[in-house]
């Protein structure tokens, strides 16, 4: 494709704000929120926005695909950064979270080439219209019929992303990195084959197909981490949704991802620590910490393993008392082990410990009570 021969300034100054100046400011407003990591727990939107102002905007700009994709996963890398100087803990699937980035910016950055091919030096204005459309609909996502976010590609990305940050990894979220890479595919075909129209229908047709695959196989849910839950004599009171334990078996990617937690227990030292009642506590903050970031569908099961890692690294003497004076004493004792989360593959927690210790008090009462 030839360059285009010349760049409006307009066009850049929009890529900049849309990529960079936008998420930018979105993560310096929710740093200081009130959660344990909230830029862990709203990065996946703020990175699809991101790559995809960045990434569309550039390529139709440009009119070159790899100036898009180039720009794009810069503005990943460079939001990521911020994000953890921030306070945003480390990532728990670092090859997931790449993965996604790269996947969603050769997306979009296609969109933004097939932009440029059929418009010209207004593909920009074509991509600016798409961006600030699909980042609205993000925005009110909660507001939206689920059938409609399944249509979206960045709330492909944004579902791609956040299961990277949060959740069970790249397994999870495979139906969205699918649809991500089909819908480049296909609309690099288009871009190829302009100015012949017949293509437009194989994109459309693939479009609806892999958005179809997305309603039948989504990720996980966004998380919102419900932090009201602080200390034990809530317990009672509890939304439905804190400190679950699941009585189904886990799904396939949830069923491998808890495999690899337990294979990696076996190297935590946190779980080797010589006092018991902390080695407890540190087995709890597993579920606790997913809980809290409601990283469903793993949150529900992970107490099970616990359970089964209390049993096995506990006396069966003392494992009842240990677990009754944790849940009545959540103030006590070290919650350190949740920064080392990511060496089992799950999200860490900074920031203020009530929320985390509250939740290893409520899963304490919980275990406790089982045989």
């Amino acid at each position: 494709m030839k360059a285009l021969a010349h760049n409006p300034p307009l066009a850049w100054l929009t890529v900049m704000l849309a990529g960079a100046v936008l998420p930018i400011a979105a993560i310096l407003l929710l740093r200081d929120a009130p959660a344990p990591a909230p830029l862990a727990l709203i990065g996946g939107p703020i990175l699809a926005v991101g790559l995809m102002g960045m990434g569309m905007i550039a390529a139709a700009a440009a009119g070159r695909l790899w100036i898009g994709l180039g720009l794009a996963l810069l503005a990943g890398v460079g939001l990521i950064l911020i994000a953890r100087a921030l306070g945003m803990p480390a990532l728990p699937h670092p090859f997931s979270t790449g993965l996604a980035v790269i996947v969603a910016s050769l997306s979009f950055a296609a969109r933004g080439t097939l932009f440029a091919r059929a418009m010209g030096r207004n593909g920009w204005l074509m991509a600016l219209f798409v961006v600030a459309g699909e980042a609205a609909m993000l925005v009110s996502a909660a507001m939206l019929p689920a059938w409609l976010l399944t249509l979206l590609p960045a709330q492909w990305a944004s579902t791609a992303i956040q299961t990277a940050l949060t959740g069970t990894g790249t397994r999870a979220a495979s139906s969205a990195l699918f649809a991500l890479a089909g819908t480049a595919a296909t609309t690099l075909l288009v871009a190829f084959l302009w100015p012949r129209r017949w293509p437009y229908a194989l994109m459309f047709t693939a479009w609806i197909g892999l958005s179809a695959l997305v309603w039948h196989r989504p990720g996980p849910p966004m998380p919102h981490a419900d932090l009201a839950i602080y200390a034990l004599p809530a317990l009672l009171e509890r939304p439905a949704h804190v400190a679950p334990i699941a009585i189904s078996p886990p799904d396939p990617a949830t069923a491998s991802a808890l495999a690899r937690v337990q294979r990696q227990i076996d190297n935590w030292p946190a779980a080797a620590e010589p006092d018991l009642t902390q080695r407890a506590r540190n087995l709890l903050l597993i579920a606790a910490v997913a809980d809290l970031y409601d990283t469903e569908p793993l949150q529900s099961q992970l107490p099970t393993l616990v359970a089964a890692e209390l049993k096995s690294r506990l006396p069966a003497a003392q494992r009842t008392a240990i677990l009754i004076a944790i849940s009545l004493h959540p103030e006590q004792g070290s919650v350190a082990a949740r920064e080392t989360l990511p060496a089992l593959g799950l999200p860490a927690n900074v920031g203020d410990e009530a929320p985390v210790r509250g939740r290893v008090a409520l899963y304490a009462a919980q275990l406790a009570t089982q045989p």
